[in-house]
């Protein structure tokens, strides 16, 4: 992937980070052990050419990087064992924030898969956040505008076309679900 495209991929996923301004990056800790990592380690990179999804390495390392930011976390890679490198590559995680405004666990998503002209990718977040979601709002990037709610959970479209944002009420917290998609060309 060409570091214009790695620039505008980190770029639209910071904007998913600064929820609860999660910004700082942090160690990754192995999934067993909890063992730390170097913060220059990609541990997506690695796990995609262990399964060998190599055709989609580049974006499925930019989703996670950009999905983990702020958090510690142990991601779980796998692709289809047959063809790996042409089918879609998944990492199944678990975080841990330990932010201002986030504190404790959260889960996520990383899809890759190659297609026609280039890979295209997603990543989902899901992050309880222990204050209401009124008060949530007020962490969504600038510029951030209210859709259409979806059977009583908000939506929200981010700024910059960084992706989407739904809140769900949960007693008197909010559990929040980022969601961005990407496509790196070839």
């Amino acid at each position: 992937m060409g570091s214009d495209v790695r620039r505008r991929a980190f770029s639209a996923l910071l904007g998913l980070a600064l929820i609860g301004n999660l910004c700082a990056v942090a160690p990754a800790a192995a999934a067993a052990a909890a063992k730390v990592a170097p913060a220059s380690a990609d541990v997506f990179r690695e796990q995609a050419n262990k399964v060998g999804a190599r055709s989609c390495a580049d974006l499925y390392e930019a989703l996670g990087q950009g999905l983990t930011r702020g958090a510690a976390y142990s991601v779980k890679t796998e692709a289809d064992r047959t063809a790996p490198d042409a089918h879609l590559v998944q990492g199944v995680l678990g975080l841990t924030y330990d932010q201002p405004d986030l504190k404790g666990p959260a889960g996520g998503v990383v899809l890759a898969a190659p297609g026609q002209g280039g890979c295209e990718g997603y990543m989902v977040r899901v992050a309880p956040f222990q204050k209401p979601c009124a008060e949530v709002v007020s962490l969504l990037p600038a510029g951030s505008t209210a859709g259409e709610a979806l059977s009583g959970v908000w939506r929200y479209q981010l700024a910059g076309n960084q992706g989407q944002a739904l809140m769900i009420p949960s007693g008197a917290a909010c559990v929040v679900v980022t969601l961005s998609g990407m496509t790196q060309r070839r």
